[in-house]
């Protein structure tokens, strides 16, 4: 059995060590569907995701260090086999390493919407990004967007639906509502403080 040592040793991914697109099969040692949360922060969503679905392989993207190294943590005290974590760039990393068809989900809960002017540049959500998601997503693959700023929320949804890949969906993906309604900790505060939920799926056709 494998140990929460050895898990902690595997669960990292770091670019320096990639040079190629990502061979999810050699990675993970199956062929399991792959799932990728942007920001993960905590890692509610994607370490209770890991434990509900252990035949499915979740990929968690984490700027802040502390935060990245909180995830990589709970996952080895739980023997998740089925998480990976990266410390960087989510958009540079899905360019430059994920492959064309081979991400079952993308979940993006709460990017950060850099409210001011000057700085909305440094947002994700733009259509090159748009562009990779599609790209990397199976036919029939879906992203599932949430957040508590509803002039981003708009933004994300303009760009999305003048996509002619990604078609909108009537409710969001099975899996994610059976976490239940409150599915990440920045969700759970912004809910207690009082804040409106934006949230929209879609799937690739």
């Amino acid at each position: 059995m494998t140990t929460p040592v050895e898990i902690l040793d595997q669960i990292e991914i770091s670019m320096s060590d990639l040079n190629d697109r990502i061979d999810w099969t050699e990675l993970f040692g199956n062929m399991n569907p792959v799932e990728i949360e942007i920001g993960c922060g905590k890692g509610r969503f994607i370490i209770n995701s890991a434990m509900k679905y252990p035949d499915i392989n979740y990929v968690g993207i984490e700027r802040a260090l502390r935060y990245f190294r909180f995830v990589k943590e709970r996952s080895a005290k739980r023997n998740l086999t089925n998480i990976r974590v990266l410390q960087d760039d989510a958009g540079y990393f899905i360019e430059r390493f994920v492959p064309d068809h081979s991400v079952t989900a993308y979940h993006i809960y709460f990017p950060d919407p850099w409210p001011k002017k000057r700085h909305r540049k440094r947002r994700l959500f733009k259509q090159d990004f748009l562009g990779h998601i599609e790209r990397t997503l199976i036919s029939g693959g879906t992203v599932d967007i949430a957040t508590d700023y509803v002039e981003y929320y708009e933004e994300m949804i303009a760009l999305i639906e003048a996509s002619d890949v990604l078609n909108k969906m009537e409710d969001i993906p099975e899996r994610v509502k059976s976490l239940g309604e409150i599915r990440t900790n920045f969700e759970t505060k912004y809910v207690a403080e009082g804040r409106p939920i934006y949230r929209k799926g879609y799937e690739k056709h």
